[in-house]
């Protein structure tokens, strides 16, 4: 019979409704606060990915191919290693990155919105395309490494020809040079003869071995 009851219930129900709308604007706030904490930890993720792509490729700008065999063969192993590398990184770092994107991007979130999915969406893409251009870097850095092999091992090859052929050819100049300065002896004809007989096949062996010694130039 209280004559303030009407009074009492209109504010009871204006309190409710301010409740109500007081905690739905904190579910709001709540919501908005992990659609930016789900953005901020992909996109946190996706900087340290593309800095550690940047600091590789930034590895792979080099000329240096070596300047001998073994030197090239150690550039090589280093790049097997480094490749090793990327191998790794492709399982705790792109499929990470990629298994939260495809989390967040999922139509079943209810956290993320249209505009924060094309935000990952296009991050994602960024950090894919500049994975595969590493990959491809690194792929003609390696071509480049073993053609560089392959063209130090023929110079090593046509290295050890030359100076097989060149040890004969010195060789033979030696038993030359030394049967040329021996001192003539003849006691008959016959042997003026046979030693004259041998000098002309020595010149035409000489003819040979000058052919012999012009090819071993041009090799």
């Amino acid at each position: 019979n209280n004559h303030l009851s009407p009074q009492i219930n209109d504010r009871i129900n204006y309190l409710q409704d301010a409740l109500k709308r007081l905690e739905a604007d904190a579910n709001r706030h709540k919501h908005r606060l992990l659609e930016n904490a789900s953005l901020l930890q992909f996109m946190w993720k996706a900087d340290v990915v593309e800095s550690w792509i940047s600091e590789k490729l930034h590895q792979l700008r080099t000329d240096d191919l070596g300047h001998n065999l073994l030197s090239v063969q150690n550039l090589l192993t280093r790049h097997e290693t480094f490749e090793a590398g990327l191998n790794n990184f492709e399982h705790e770092g792109i499929r990470s990155v990629t298994d939260l994107k495809e989390e967040l991007v999922s139509t079943n979130r209810a956290n993320t919105s249209n505009e924060q999915r094309e935000k990952i969406q296009a991050r994602h893409e960024l950090v894919w395309n500049n994975w595969q251009k590493l990959l491809q870097t690194s792929g003609l850095r390696r071509e480049k490494l073993k053609k560089a092999e392959d063209r130090f091992r023929n110079i090593e090859e046509l290295f050890l020809r030359f100076a097989k052929k060149a040890s004969a050819f010195n060789s033979w100049f030696e038993n030359a040079e030394e049967d040329l300065t021996d001192p003539v002896k003849c006691n008959s004809l016959e042997e003026i003869r046979a030693l004259i007989d041998a000098h002309d096949r020595f010149k035409t062996v000489l003819e040979e071995a000058r052919y012999d010694f012009d090819e071993l130039k041009a090799s």
